[in-house]
């Protein structure tokens, strides 16, 4: 049972975006927020505040190109420091910046709105997550909502060594998640701890996160932690075509 309740978990934990139609995509094309062009480099480093363990990885542009749901979506690589390769992609529709994810292997691939850059400071968009999973017969099912808000625009800040202007940080969070079973046992979801923000900066993209999250279940008045994360993620380096 915890094992399918962290299954459908996951997808909160990595969804840091969201699909959302009720901001129109009005156009500003005076700046962008993620450049796509072939052979432009992300050089990320990325902290496990818990385990204390750095992991870098490498985002990479191919000259690629694939349509998903009707969507052109460029394909980038991503290669970690074991030489794990992956691939990720990617689209940009007007203030719109989408990613196309598959977050888990019991999951399916889901179109991810992780940025809109042409509303104001405290503009806020949401979506309502309705997740199942079936596993030896016992089907789970995850309901919530993530609500995305502009913090600030407009933000100078350091990431290493390096300098950005014009930011914009976005905080996430999750909105009265509950939690069902085919087996009719009552599932809980305990009070939230959540620290989930990224910046991001023209033409780099996203610069930096800080995400921490920690999730607790009752299931039948046994408390179990299903989600406990604490990464750090920033961009050391990049070079942008």
């Amino acid at each position: 049972m915890k094992t399918l309740i962290l299954g459908c978990l996951l997808i909160v934990v990595t969804a840091v975006s969201c699909r959302n139609n009720n901001i129109p995509e009005v156009s500003d094309p005076g700046i962008s927020y993620f450049t796509m062009d072939s052979g432009t480099i992300w050089n990320y480093e990325s902290y496990n505040n818990i385990d204390s363990i750095y992991k870098n990885y490498i985002l990479t542009a191919t000259g690629s190109d694939t349509t998903i749901s009707s969507r052109v979506y460029r394909v980038f690589t991503h290669v970690d420091t074991s030489g794990a390769t992956s691939l990720e992609f990617y689209n940009t529709s007007v203030n719109n910046y989408f990613q196309f994810a598959k977050l888990s292997s019991q999951i399916p691939a889901t179109e991810l709105k992780y940025l809109v850059n042409n509303v104001d400071s405290g503009a806020s968009w949401e979506q309502t997550l309705n997740i199942t999973q079936v596993q030896a017969g016992i089907t789970v099912n995850f309901i919530g909502t993530l609500k995305y808000t502009i913090e600030t625009k407009g933000d100078t800040i350091t990431v290493g060594n390096n300098f950005y202007t014009n930011v914009i940080k976005v905080r996430t969070e999750i909105i009265n998640p509950t939690i069902t079973s085919s087996l009719g046992i009552p599932i809980t979801v305990e009070p939230i701890t959540q620290n989930m923000y990224a910046y991001f900066a023209p033409k780099y993209g996203l610069v930096k996160r800080e995400f921490q999250l920690n999730i607790d279940i009752n299931i039948l008045g046994s408390i179990q932690n299903v989600v406990s994360t604490n990464i750090s993620t920033n961009l050391l380096s990049s070079s942008i075509q």
